[in-house]
């Protein structure tokens, strides 16, 4: 195994529909070539605020590639086939770790225009833009329909199968709370993106992302990814005391050096040192940072609540009784999930919202209840009401806010398992003129964090992953993320 090495591309083939009788008569329906020979950048996108996931490639052309429409004279990739848009692409990439395949008929790209070129005296650079085939799909089946009152997730997965999208149902994560839905002729995705800070999981924090990898859409809390990603490590393989950074390298060098590579990708666990560890047989590389972690944001998260940036004031008014509601709450208190290390969620010098209008508060919600509006009938006239938005939705708020207190870039070798939502660990030597042997990684920087997007990029001579993650609080939790 060899860190970030060369990739090969098994396939990469370009599908054009002939657009009249004339090209169907001499090409057939539709005409494919396999340009993998002439690729020199392939670049795959996946975001956790992105319902569609994107790619791009670069190739290289000396003419002679493919015979023009009208007199079949040999010409460029783009020039010959001529290439507008909405072809489709096959593609597989291996390497020596693992393969990128998006080669069924679900998993397939569309370029999404004309593509960027410059020519020269003996040559043709092309830069082609791609989406998933799933989001060109998508946007022709607008949801016309009303779905009537049901869980969140029955729904999403109502709107996925109607649209013919793909999808796992374990990766749907089931809600608590109920709504209609109205889809107004909207997107499906564009529908289920609108229905993520409404819903509420069985556990934990309201808040949820929608977004597609390479298992097909995938509806998730914020609290599932994290509570799950956690939990995988555990499940790993021995206690948790093995991922406490003071005795992480005595536990790593008990297994033995053939084993090392795998006991670290099994656990998505990666290290930032200086230097590079030399092993042509199974090169520890393959785990390490290759460059120096980029802190892009750094929230102090006890600060904002002592400033009061989680208080709020709710205000509601039942358009059918006329009573209008307002409190000032903490949203802060009793957050689930947490990535760093366990946080007093009600300090001391925080001061109780109930019964105390006259507390700081940093933000106004409003919300205006329609009863029958969200529901089949017009229970929002009851207190203990299966859906409110004003009970979901600030708070789906502040976790998405809280979930960015802190933003790390990496670059590591390419890991095709690796995926958005997905928790890794982190461990980040310590910078200090003491012995490092006494504390090798810092514990304040080191931890669990949450992939927010990702970037596979492959060039001729190597292929990387380059990794945005997150989290909500500072340092290592010692009972897996503040989980109990």
């Amino acid at each position: 195994m060899s860190a970030a090495g060369q990739p090969n591309y098994s396939q990469f083939t370009v599908f054009k529909k002939s657009k009249d009788a004339a090209e169907r008569f001499y090409f057939g329906a539709e005409r494919d070539f396999d340009i993998k020979g002439k690729i020199v950048g392939f670049n795959y996108y996946e975001s956790l605020y992105s319902p569609m996931v994107t790619a791009s490639f670069v190739e290289v052309d000396t003419g002679g590639t493919v015979g023009d429409v009208e007199d079949n004279f040999a010409g460029t990739f783009k020039d010959g086939l001529r290439i507008e848009g909405f072809e489709k692409v096959k593609l597989k990439v291996l390497t020596s770790y693992n393969s990128v395949d998006w080669t069924r008929n679900d998993r397939q790209f569309v370029i999404t225009g004309s593509p960027y070129n410059t020519d020269e005296g003996n040559k043709q650079v092309a830069y082609f833009p791609m989406v998933s085939i799933n989001a060109i799909d998508g946007a022709s089946k607008p949801v016309g329909r009303i779905y009537p009152q049901a869980k969140i997730s029955d729904i999403v997965k109502k709107i996925l199968r109607k649209a013919k999208l793909p999808f796992k149902n374990q990766n749907i994560e089931e809600t608590e709370n109920e709504m209609k839905v109205d889809g107004t002729n909207e997107n499906p995705l564009d529908v289920i993106l609108k229905l993520c800070p409404k819903a509420k999981p069985v556990n934990g924090d309201p808040g949820y992302f929608f977004f597609e990898n390479h298992d097909g859409f995938n509806f998730k809390s914020i609290h599932g990814m994290i509570f799950n990603g956690v939990e995988r490590f555990r499940d790993a393989g021995p206690d948790e005391s093995d991922y406490l950074t003071t005795t992480l390298e005595r536990n790593v060098t008990l297994i033995p050096n053939a084993e090392r590579s795998y006991y670290q990708g099994l656990r998505h666990t990666y290290v930032y040192k200086t230097g590079l560890k030399a092993n042509l047989d199974n090169s520890m590389n393959d785990f390490n940072v290759l460059t120096p972690p980029t802190v892009r944001r750094d929230q102090d998260v006890m600060n904002a609540i002592k400033n009061g940036q989680f208080n709020v004031r709710i205000c509601t008014r039942n358009l059918a009784t006329g009573e209008v509601k307002e409190k000032i709450v903490n949203l802060y208190n009793d957050t689930s999930a947490t990535l760093g290390s366990k946080t007093n969620n009600n300090p001391d010098n925080i001061q109780s919202s109930e019964g105390d209008n006259k507390q700081n508060y940093c933000k106004t919600y409003t919300y205006v209840i329609s009863p029958g509006e969200n529901q089949g009938g017009d229970n929002l006239l009851t207190e203990g009401v299966p859906f409110e938005t004003s009970l979901y939705h600030p708070k789906a708020i502040m976790r998405y806010q809280l979930l960015h207190a802190q933003l790390v870039n990496i670059l590591v070798p390419h890991n095709a398992e690796l995926t958005v939502g997905e928790v890794i660990r982190l461990n980040i030597e310590n910078i200090t003129q003491d012995e490092k042997i006494i504390k090798e990684f810092n514990q304040h920087r080191s931890g669990y964090y949450l992939i927010l997007h990702l970037c596979h990029s492959f060039s001729t001579s190597n292929s990387f992953t380059s990794l945005t993650l997150v989290r909500d609080q500072y340092g290592i939790s010692k009972k897996l993320g503040g989980l109990t």
